[in-house]
């Protein structure tokens, strides 16, 4: 089931390559769109040594911690200021372009080169300490994340000192012939002006990175930035959708329960609250103000199984004597009439 899933995510991300506007040239191989800047840990692909000029790292993918080019040299081989490390590949193309820049009268040197996993993370510590987390987030890469450790990606100064962080090395003579020219010796600016929709960094015109003269070209020509370029032409991560925001649920509301009508006794008194009890709602049958509660009825007792017996005994000697003396009196008639031979 999960191998379905997964080959029906490729198949979706590879319609829509097909479907959106073509970011680079036709055989294009990235695995969907380009993703919206945010912050995430995904492991990128290629990310080998030899994938040294297609390896892409941003705010989302990110080399391990461990990475660390076996062919780190120092960038005095170039013959160029400033001091540092770079891999190898690149040590005769940064030799040809410092001498280019030297001889244009627009020197430059090395502010920073190589960085490790531990020495990205003091640079970003010291940015968030700087100007707090989300703005650090802007202008430097969380460990992992970071070109430097690739050893390919140079911070570039005038020859003639001074920080590039000031914000006028882009309008200085190194500044200017860097933007023009670097890309014909295989560097490329990574986060050029007006771009951090795409680059997710602020404008670094000091921030170069070595992809050699062939590939540097194509991504000059292509009027992108080496982010979209490399993800829509050799990076093969596929980066799962961004997971949701988190809202805030809303707040639980307790039905009113239901009040259940008075049942329609007519004898029936309305409750009145004791005098200090506040009454939060009136009764569902106001009494009005004249008139006055029907008092129960008040219950008899049952009269004594005593007086009830005598009363009976006495109703039924009356009723004997009655009886007894209308059979004497029927007697006595008898009696008379025999006498005197007049019958019934």
């Amino acid at each position: 089931m999960l191998a379905r899933l997964a080959a029906a995510a490729a198949g979706l991300a590879l319609l829509a390559i097909v479907l959106s506007p073509v970011l680079g040239p036709a055989g294009a191989r990235a695995m969907g769109p380009l993703p919206d800047c945010r912050y995430d840990d995904v492991l990128t692909t290629p990310r080998g040594y030899g994938d040294w000029s297609i390896t892409l790292v941003d705010t989302i993918l990110r080399v391990p911690k461990g990475y660390e080019p076996p062919d780190l040299v120092s960038t005095a081989g170039a013959g160029i200021a400033g001091g540092g490390k770079v891999r190898a590949v690149m040590i005769d193309d940064l030799r040809a372009m410092t001498e280019a820049a030297a001889l244009a009268e627009a020197g430059i040197a090395v502010q920073s080169a190589y960085r490790s996993f531990e020495s990205q993370k003091a640079v970003f510590d010291s940015w968030v300490a700087a100007l707090g987390y989300q703005r650090a987030l802007e202008v430097s890469a969380r460990p992992g994340h970071s070109e430097h450790q690739l050893g390919l990606a140079l911070d570039v100064r005038s020859d003639s000192g001074g920080s590039p962080f000031t914000g006028t090395f882009g309008s200085s003579p190194a500044g200017k012939w860097m933007k023009a020219h670097a890309w014909e010796y295989g560097f490329v600016m990574s986060y050029p002006r007006g771009s951090m929709d795409v680059t997710c960094y602020d404008f670094e015109p000091w921030h170069f990175r070595y992809v050699g003269r062939d590939l540097a070209a194509l991504i000059h020509a292509s009027g992108l930035s080496p982010r979209e370029y490399l993800w829509a032409n050799y990076t093969t991560t596929i980066v799962p959708p961004a997971p949701p925001r988190p809202t805030k649920a809303p707040a639980k509301t307790t039905a009113p329960s239901a009040t259940p009508a008075p049942s329609p006794t007519a004898t029936a008194a309305p409750t009145i609250p004791p005098p200090t009890t506040a009454q939060a709602t009136p009764p569902a049958t106001p009494v009005p103000p004249s008139a006055e509660p029907t008092p129960a009825p008040t219950a008899t007792a049952p009269p004594d199984d005593s007086e009830a017996m005598a009363r009976l005994a006495s109703v039924v000697a009356a009723g004997t004597a009655g009886a007894v003396g209308f059979l004497a009196l029927g007697a006595w008639v008898l009696l008379r009439r025999g006498r005197s031979g007049v019958g019934l």
